[in-house]
């Protein structure tokens, strides 16, 4: 669907009798945003339809309460006498402008698309000054995201008729439309690969969509994909725990932006990898780590340093050997959400070409019960040499992303901010509406918090407490991968913030509840593409 800046109104079509009629009264919409006190939004660049409105607002009793709509058609025009063809009016309410927020505008913006994409080619959408910036960027991508759809794998597909969108608005807005177009485009790959089925995406499959990036945008983008023969050299041995119960080869795929200049990092010597790299090599390259990193240097970190986005890519978790009840167990394809959310955010930060520079770490694996697959009571060594004893195969991301966070250091980042459908207890806590952050950083808090309120894209700030450690104790290894019942989603990240260096920036999002909607709907969300845009977007204008 397109969707442009607009200076005009549709303007009402002259028919000539007898001759093929120039226009179908069924092409266009002009479509009016009214409040619950019947006031009209952007009343000023209608003052040809006001009559109109007025009257249709009068007959049809409307009372502009937020989704209610109206739609007129077009009865008005009589081309026998009149020989003209008014464009349809669609009035739409929008209810109390004081408790106007994103959530409001995304309801009213798939209203709007509902309402019309079915009967009408164009829409214009009369805006004028009601909205400010971040109120206009949220409404047009919630208009394009409410056009989003995923039905390749449907023999009979619908298509809809609504192919054009023009919001009529000042000119100066154009750089928050073109921004919102940038973040669609990367949301709906992350809802693309996310809604994919297991058969079809799994690691090898992220690795390929980041390549296809790569090749599409070649002067800002570099990929890196390490397999289990280098994550083996490099010690990666709770990844691979998760891994090794599939017959897919787990992949850990490292995006490159360079939308600022160049940085160098130790990781950056890493050429594309294969199966046949010489283990020697790769244990020369282990070598390299840093051991740990002092807070000063984290301070002190270049305006050149990157940010590093590291996503869970569980792509199928049937739990392992800890199995999954069999009830909606069709959902955790969408286990990889994060990893999906951190690949649609690099597109969009290739089409927003943000000067910003950026890594993300795609963590893919595949979660699978055999003979190889690691048992409940089994230790491991993680990558910075602390050992894990597994009591629950089933939490495995939190396996994935150690090792991960581990690596990524080496790029010396302003912040990691790894995303991750992690725990059911975070469903528990905050539902489906926000999505859980903790952070060791009250800057990265305090950034992703303002990100979250400017984009719609919710998150609710969780504890860290040192208290929480040690339920993640254990009596014959370093730690345990669970830390009983009690605060589930905490005790997740208490996990991950021990494979992260003292003075590094880091944050943790839990998008268990957030990363896609269940039941007969089941789709995914492209949760959180929008929160890191801006997150990223913010940081990039304060250099």
């Amino acid at each position: 669907m397109n969707i442009k800046l607009s200076q005009h109104l549709p303007k009402t079509h002259t028919q000539k009798m007898l001759k093929k009629e120039a226009k179908s009264k069924d092409d266009a919409c002009l479509v009016v945003l009214v409040d619950d006190k019947k006031n009209i939004l952007a009343e000023t660049v209608l003052s040809e339809y006001t009559a109109r409105i007025e009257q249709l607002i009068d007959v049809s009793h409307f009372k502009g309460t937020t989704c209610e709509t109206v739609a007129d058609y077009a009865l008005a025009g009589d081309k026998k006498t009149t020989k003209q063809n008014p464009v349809q009016l669609l009035l739409v309410g929008v209810g109390n402008m004081d408790k106007f927020n994103n959530t409001v505008l995304q309801k009213i913006a798939k209203t709007i698309y509902s309402s019309t994409q079915k009967r009408v080619s164009s829409i214009t959408v009369a805006l004028g000054d009601a909205l400010e910036e971040n109120h206009f960027g949220q409404f047009a991508l919630n208009l394009l995201a409410a056009s989003y759809r995923f039905d390749k794998y449907k023999s009979e597909q619908a298509t809809p008729v609504l192919t054009d969108v023009y919001l009529v608005a000042d000119e100066s807005l154009q750089p928050a439309l073109a921004f919102a177009q940038s973040v669609f485009a990367g949301q709906s790959l992350t809802r693309d690969v996310a809604n994919e089925p297991g058969n079809i995406c799994f690691p090898a499959y992220m690795a390929e969509q980041a390549q296809e990036l790569a090749t599409t945008y070649p002067d800002l983008l570099t990929v890196k994909v390490l397999g289990e023969d280098e994550m083996t050299a490099l010690g990666m041995h709770c990844f691979l725990a998760v891994a090794q119960g599939s017959t897919k080869e787990g992949k850990l795929v490292l995006m490159e932006y360079r939308g600022k200049s160049a940085f160098g990092t130790e990781a950056g010597t890493t050429e594309s990898t294969s199966s046949n790299a010489k283990v020697s090599g790769l244990k020369a390259l282990a070598d390299k780590l840093p051991t740990k990193k002092s807070a000063k240097k984290a301070d002190n970190a270049s305006d050149d340093a990157p940010i590093v986005l590291v996503g869970k890519g569980v792509t199928f978790d049937s739990g392992g050997i800890s199995i999954k009840p069999g009830a909606a167990m069709d959902e955790m394809k969408f286990d990889m959400g994060g990893s999906a959310s951190v690949l649609g955010t690099i597109k969009a930060l290739c089409e927003a070409r943000l000067p910003i520079n950026v890594v993300g770490a795609l963590a893919c694996a595949e979660n699978m019960p055999s003979g190889d697959a690691t048992r409940p009571g089994d230790i491991v060594k993680a990558m910075n040499g602390k050992s894990v004893e597994i009591l629950n195969t089933d939490a495995e991301g939190r396996l994935v992303l150690a090792d991960t966070l581990c690596y990524v250091q080496r790029y010396n980042p302003k912040a990691i901010i790894d995303v991750a459908t992690l725990t059911g207890a975070c469903v528990v806590a905050l539902g489906h509406v926000r999505s859980a952050v903790f952070s060791n950083d009250e800057d990265v808090l305090f950034d992703l918090e303002n990100a979250s309120n400017l984009s719609g894209d919710l998150v609710w700030h969780m504890p860290l407490d040192d208290e929480y450690q040690a339920q993640l104790d254990s009596p014959i290894a370093d730690m345990q991968n669970i830390g009983g019942k009690g605060a589930g989603a905490v005790t997740a990240a208490c996990f991950l913030s021990r494979f992260v260096e003292e003075g590094q920036a880091w944050a943790h999002l839990d998008i268990a509840g957030t990363a896609w909607n269940s039941g007969k709907d089941k789709a995914a969300t492209g949760r959180p593409v929008p929160l890191f845009m801006q997150y990223l977007k913010n940081s990039a204008d304060r250099v």
